[in-house]
C-alpha cells in the first residue's frame, strides 16, 4: 500500500451505511452515467474505467451501456455493488486493487476514465501515469465528478471545521477539491485538454449540524483518514459546541442547493 493511503478498513466499515449517509439521486446518478458516455463519445465494446466505484450508484449503469471496471480497495464497497448489478450481464468487472500501485488493466484499453470520489484520496503523479498508461491510443477522456455545495450552507461550513480541528490536533485531512485540481495540473502537463465543466443535476437538501455529526461517528477515520478514536470523539465533541454556538443548536436545519458537476478531460490521441 502507497504511504498515506487510506486503510481499506476506512470504507469497509462504511459499504453497509454509504448511501444512507453520502448517496446521491438515483435519477441524479443515471444522468451523470449517460453525461459521462456522451462527453467520452463512448462506442459499443469501448471501455469505461471507473477509480473507486464505491456501491456502484454511478456504476451500475455504466456498465449497461459499455464494457465496465471498477477498481476499488474495499472488498465491502465492492460486494454492495454486486448486489446491484444484473446478472449475466457479462460486460463488467470489479476487481479489488490499490490503484496507488500498478493498475490491473491493459495498455490503451480505456476510452474513458471516470471517478467522483476516490482521485483525492491518491497520489496524483502515479495516477495521471497510469491514466495516460490505458488511455486508448484513438484518444480517452479522463471525467472527475463532484458534488458542489454553497459555501454557507452547513455541511460546507461543518466540514471546513471539521478539517480545521483535525489541524489543531496534528492531522491533516484530506481536501478533495485541492487534490483532485493536482491531478488536473498533472495530466494537462501530460498534454491533456480540459473541458468545460457540466453542471449534471441539482437539488435542495435540508441539514441540520447534527446530521453531519451523526454521520461522522459512523466512521473509524474522519477527514479521509486513520484517526484514533479518542481524536475523533474529541474532534466530534468540539465541533458540537462550536455548531451549537454558531447555529444556534444542532438540530436547527437550513436549506440549500447541491449540484453534481462532471470536469471532463480530454487525453490527446497517439497513434
Amino acid at each position: 500500500m502507497h504511504p498515506g493511503n487510506p486503510s481499506w478498513e476506512l470504507f469497509d466499515g462504511q459499504a453497509p451505511i454509504f448511501e444512507r449517509r453520502a448517496g446521491l439521486p438515483v435519477q441524479c446518478c443515471r444522468d451523470i452515467a449517460e453525461a459521462i458516455s456522451e462527453t467520452g463519445d463512448v462506442q459499443p465494446g469501448d471501455l469505461i474505467v471507473e477509480i473507486g466505484p464505491g456501491t456502484g450508484q454511478v456504476g451500475q449503469w455504466l456498465a449497461e451501456s459499455a464494457r465496465y471496471t471498477g477498481l476499488d480497495l474495499s472488498a465491502g464497497m465492492l460486494q454492495q455493488f454486486h448486489h446491484r448489478l444484473v446478472s449475466g450481464a457479462g460486460n463488467h468487472a470489479l476487481i479489488r486493487a490499490d490503484c496507488n500501485q500498478s493498475w490491473p488493466l491493459a495498455a490503451g484499453s480505456a476510452r474513458v476514465v471516470f471517478s467522483s470520489r476516490a482521485m483525492h484520496l491518491l497520489n496524483h503523479e502515479h495516477v495521471a501515469l497510469e491514466i495516460f498508461r490505458i488511455a486508448a491510443p484513438g484518444g480517452a477522456t479522463l471525467v472527475l465528478g463532484r458534488v458542489e455545495r454553497t459555501s454557507d450552507s452547513i455541511r460546507t461550513r461543518m466540514a471546513h471545521e471539521m478539517i480545521e480541528r483535525l489541524r489543531r490536533h496534528g492531522f491533516h485531512g484530506r481536501r478533495g477539491e485541492r487534490q483532485n485540481q493536482k491531478l488536473i495540473e498533472a495530466c494537462c502537463q501530460k498534454g491533456a485538454r480540459r473541458l468545460a465543466p457540466i453542471p449534471v443535476a441539482s437539488w435542495k437538501v435540508s441539514t441540520s449540524p447534527r446530521q453531519s455529526l451523526d454521520s461522522w461517528r459512523c466512521l473509524k477515520g474522519l477527514g479521509g483518514i486513520p484517526v484514533p478514536i479518542e481524536t475523533r470523539d474529541e474532534i466530534l465533541n468540539e465541533l458540537a459546541a462550536w455548531a451549537k454556538e454558531e447555529f444556534g443548536g444542532l438540530d436547527r436545519e437550513s436549506e440549500s442547493k447541491e449540484t453534481y458537476v462532471l470536469t471532463p478531460l480530454r487525453l490527446a490521441a497517439s497513434f
